[in-house]
């Protein structure tokens, strides 16, 4: 399992990965920063968007998935938690006490609206994606 910290608001830095990674206790887990962005973008990319960087975005490959190229695999199963910009708008002040950062997002938000989760939603959805994905045959090679 592999956990990657992306930094995309002001309070995002090494120090505030490091932070979260530590409040985790999995051997099986790795922990990434992506200070500039590089498997945020990537993921986008797999998403098929063209001008955003994913965060705050779950991917779950299953056993059989391998990274052999330029490009990530395609995810058996994802959820992002990215709201479009009027959501943000409209919750950013009451949310953050601040609706500054809501400026540098795009006009148009990418994330589809039918892989979007958060709460116990999210937890859900990722549980049975993780169990879906595990339950892949792994082909022969």
């Amino acid at each position: 399992m592999a956990w990657a910290f992306i930094d995309m608001m002001k309070t995002d830095n090494l120090q505030s990965a490091t932070q979260a990674a530590a409040r985790v206790n999995d051997a099986r887990l790795t922990t990434f920063h992506d200070s500039r962005h590089r498997l945020g973008r990537a993921m986008a990319r797999r998403l098929g968007w063209q001008h955003h960087v994913a965060w705050d975005t779950y991917f779950i490959f299953g056993p059989a998935a391998r990274w052999t190229g330029e490009e990530m695999p395609v995810p058996d199963f994802w959820r992002h938690q990215l709201q479009d910009r009027e959501v943000w708008e409209r919750t950013a002040e009451a949310e953050l006490g601040s609706t500054e950062w809501t400026e540098a997002l795009a006009e148009k938000s990418e994330a589809d609206p039918a892989h979007f989760a958060t709460g116990d939603a999210l937890r859900i959805a990722l549980t049975e994606g993780i169990a879906e994905a595990n339950s892949t045959p792994v082909p022969a090679r």
